[in-house]
């Protein structure tokens, strides 16, 4: 390995993602942005750990979620070693999400956004990934074999400069050892099950990844442990190749429209919408956008429209 596991420096963590496939920057977001979001919002969405500890049957019905995760919930889950359980996929919660907007928020936060784009070397990038992940010690053995990302693309992933995709988790909670640090390891071939370095880091740090990195989930072995993230991941505009989650579906629903109408066009852009000057606006579709996002501000679209 050649470089640190993670910096606080985001030039030396761009040359490193670049050159190594990876790195950790260390508190990419603030820490009160974190704690304001998680405190305001996420316990909206999964068990505070303290309560799901205490009484776990009575919480997993809400930790396991909606009727596709409840045949996860189901499966037996026996076994050592490093293996892809279902049960490790449970927690997952697709934005957007219930509460202030303040967890959405940190989806389009201006320092992973700008991280990314100084990464790919492009200012027109699409968020392709977003969801929370939550674990809690004992639901399940989390541990994994080493693997690559190959469930983000169609067909084999092209792996020259500039054809990358950046997959990211943004750390909730503090991940260090006992709560399922990610092992990361690099490129070239499979590692021995045993290689890797531990992407520990405080709250607001981004673990940023290429396709070709290999990787792998470990169990969460702290009594009363947890673990929460939030993946962010980014693809140059055009790369219809790559995808994993579409905001479409949700599109008209209560909890977009309210995170929509906060964005700037530039941050909408992140999910497709056409820039301002676009040749799909016309004052009539500007016009409808205000009310579908009630308190957008759509000066800039209207400016743009030619006379």
């Amino acid at each position: 390995m050649e470089g640190p596991v993670s910096t606080a420096d985001v030039d030396e963590a761009i040359e490193l993602w670049r050159n190594r496939g990876w790195v950790i920057v260390d508190g990419l977001v603030p820490t009160a942005d974190i704690d304001d979001a998680v405190e305001s919002d996420l316990w909206d969405v999964l068990p505070r750990p303290d309560d799901f500890h205490a009484d776990p049957e009575r919480y997993m019905p809400e930790f396991v979620g909606d009727s596709v995760d409840v045949q996860l919930g189901r499966e037996e889950t026996p076994g050592e070693g490093q293996s892809f359980r279902l049960r490790q996929f449970l927690g997952h919660r697709h934005m957007p999400y219930p509460g202030t907007g303040k967890l959405n928020r940190l989806t389009v936060h201006r320092n992973v956004v700008d991280f990314a784009k100084r990464c790919m070397r492009s200012d027109d990038l699409r968020i392709y990934q977003t969801r929370i992940w939550g674990k809690y010690t004992g639901v399940t053995n989390y541990s994994q074999p080493f693997h690559q990302d190959r469930n983000h693309n169609i067909v084999p992933d092209r792996l020259e400069q500039d054809w990358w995709n950046l997959e990211g988790f943004l750390y909730l909670s503090d991940v260090d050892d006992g709560v399922a640090p990610t092992q990361i390891h690099g490129t070239g071939v499979q590692p021995d099950p045993e290689a890797g370095h531990p992407a520990s880091g405080i709250r607001g740090s981004y673990l940023a990844y290429r396709p070709d990195v290999w990787h792998r989930g470990v169990d969460l072995t702290r009594p009363g442990g947890s673990r929460f993230l939030m993946n962010v991941a980014f693809k140059h505009a055009g790369h219809d190749w790559i995808g994993y989650d579409n905001p479409q579906p949700k599109s008209n629903q209560p909890m977009w429209c309210k995170f929509a109408a906060s964005c700037t066009p530039a941050e909408l852009a992140l999910f497709g919408a056409p820039l301002p000057g676009h040749p799909y606006w016309t004052r009539d579709l500007v016009d409808a956008m205000a009310i579908r996002y009630r308190g957008l501000d759509v000066r800039p679209w209207i400016e743009a429209l030619d006379d």
